[in-house]
């Protein structure tokens, strides 16, 4: 499993910074300086003159901090460097959030009824917390000095944005947004306390701003319950609400599964509890991979029947046909899934699990029948003969299309299939068997390379390991043989004896 680590590092390294980075980053440096220096132009006009000096200084402010943090995002998340509409957003909330700091002017309460811990939560549901810390962080540098009162509105909008990132998860039920609004209305109210016990506010002061600092928190609250998704489907990002609703059994989709290809439903639930398992266990996104694993086959509805889960006769389609012949048909359900995911509209960043479930992987079952058929004239792969006309087979017309996974969810799925349908096939199902052929699965794909495009280490793999065989043992534990089974078995054979 040592690939698994090195994949890891290198791909945390971001790659050489190129021609395209560098023109990026000064064309995002400039639309962020451009946009701080007019929400400031207020301070800039002092009588009929511009003060060249203090325009100065807030467009250096301004270079520094777009800067830093976008040589952050190159340096740690080279995953959104990449995309322009990723850098736009953060550029979009972190701007707007500085104009909103400003808009209150003189007003000594007013810039503590604005909801600034709305970027960094929105941000942490569309993105992840990181982003959405460091953001707060340099918010909470400007704010000071915008509105006037650099120390505590500092440590005011910081902390406040850090209470709500903490508290807002993933918003995967409308709970956790009241509680985000409830985390951030006690850290400012703290912030505005602690202010007052050093004598910066009297009570009445005090009270006033607590009361700003409440209602402040509340706004944030709605704009983020309001927005985050709109913000998703603009900029084309996963929302924790769009799975659940992707995940709901009456999505069109699923019923046609249910109804046309059950046996793919069904095996489609068991990875999903797999994946989400799984994912849990390593702090990947459970929801994205149990909603990837409801549709992943979706492909298998162009044509049912050539899908053993599906042939309720027991005689497998494929027995009659030439293996590469089976291979190009199991291999069509990818391209087949992203039509059909396409035509249902299914977000992009879900549609690409389709073909990533497989990874490059070879078809095991028919490449080793198209192994045994070009062996059989020379006395199968016993013989020296037979081994070598085998081995003459193309291995590559019998793996799939790809791309390899390219994230840890997309890993997990492809591994959760694999053992899923593994597991399914056994004859015995005690834990020793289990553990064995989940091992198997996991080492097969590590040896054939297909984890080596994500970020999975040794460690991960081992968690991701135990929770499949824990799953598993919950899944096909040993019940009690209730009298009336024995019956109905007893009078099953009896009549088959009688045929």
């Amino acid at each position: 499993m040592t690939g698994a680590r090195v994949v890891r590092e290198s791909r945390d390294r971001p790659g050489p910074f190129g021609r395209r980075d560098a023109v990026k980053l000064v064309l995002a440096m400039l639309a962020i300086v451009a946009a701080l220096t007019a929400g400031i132009a207020g301070d800039l006009v002092p009588g009929n003159g511009v003060n060249w000096g203090r325009a100065a200084a807030w467009m250096l402010i301004g270079v520094v901090e777009s800067g830093l943090m976008l040589a952050w995002l190159w340096r740690f998340r080279p995953e959104y460097w990449a995309r322009s509409r990723t850098l736009i957003l953060i550029g979009l909330i972190f701007v707007v959030a500085i104009l909103a700091v400003k808009l209150p002017g003189g007003r000594a309460w007013l810039p503590y009824a604005i909801p600034t811990a709305a970027a960094g939560m929105l941000l942490t549901l569309l993105l992840d917390s990181s982003v959405g810390i460091v953001t707060v962080a340099f918010l909470a540098v400007l704010a000071g000095p915008v509105s006037g009162s650099s120390v505590e509105m500092t440590a005011y909008v910081f902390l406040g944005g850090f209470a709500g990132i903490l508290a807002i998860r993933k918003g995967e039920r409308q709970h956790f947004f009241v509680q985000a609004g409830l985390a951030v209305a006690f850290a400012e109210i703290a912030v505005v306390g602690a202010f007052a016990l050093m004598g910066q506010h009297d009570m009445t002061g005090m009270l006033q701003l607590g009361a700003a600092a409440l209602g402040g928190a509340l706004i944030a609250t709605v704009i983020t319950l309001g927005s985050f998704s709109l913000l998703g489907n603009l900029f084309g990002i996963l929302t924790s609400s769009q799975l659940l609703e992707l995940v709901n059994p009456t999505q069109p989709l699923l019923r046609r599964l249910l109804t046309e290809t059950p046996g793919t439903y069904h095996h489609s639930l068991m990875v999903g509890n797999l994946g989400e398992r799984a994912a849990s266990s390593i702090g990947a996104d459970p929801l994205l991979v149990r909603a990837a694993a409801y549709y992943h086959d979706i492909g298998k509805l162009a044509n049912p029947i050539a899908f053993i889960e599906n042939q309720a006769s027991g005689d497998n389609l494929h027995d009659q046909l030439d293996p590469a012949d089976s291979a190009t048909i199991l291999k069509q359900h990818v391209p087949d899934g992203i039509d059909l995911a396409n035509k249902a509209r299914l977000p992009q960043p879900l549609i690409a699990f389709i073909p990533q479930h497989h990874g490059t992987a070879v078809m095991g079952y028919v490449y080793g029948k198209a192994r045994e058929a070009a062996a059989a004239p020379f006395g199968g792969e016993k013989t020296a003969a037979g081994m070598a006309a085998a081995d003459e087979v193309d291995r590559r017309r019998f793996r799939h299309a790809g791309p390899k996974p390219q994230s840890r969810e997309a890993a997990i799925l492809m591994l959760a299939d694999g053992v899923e349908a593994s597991v399914r096939s056994l004859s015995s199902r005690d834990e020793a068997t289990i553990r064995a052929m989940v091992s198997q699965i996991i080492q097969e794909r590590l040896g054939d390379g297909q984890l080596s495009e994500c970020d999975l280490t040794i460690r991960d793999l081992e968690k991701i390991h135990e929770a499949f065989v824990g799953q598993l043992l919950g899944m096909y534990h040993q019940r009690i043989a209730y009298p009336q089974n024995k019956v109905v078995e007893l009078e099953s054979r009896r009549e088959r004896g009688a045929r």
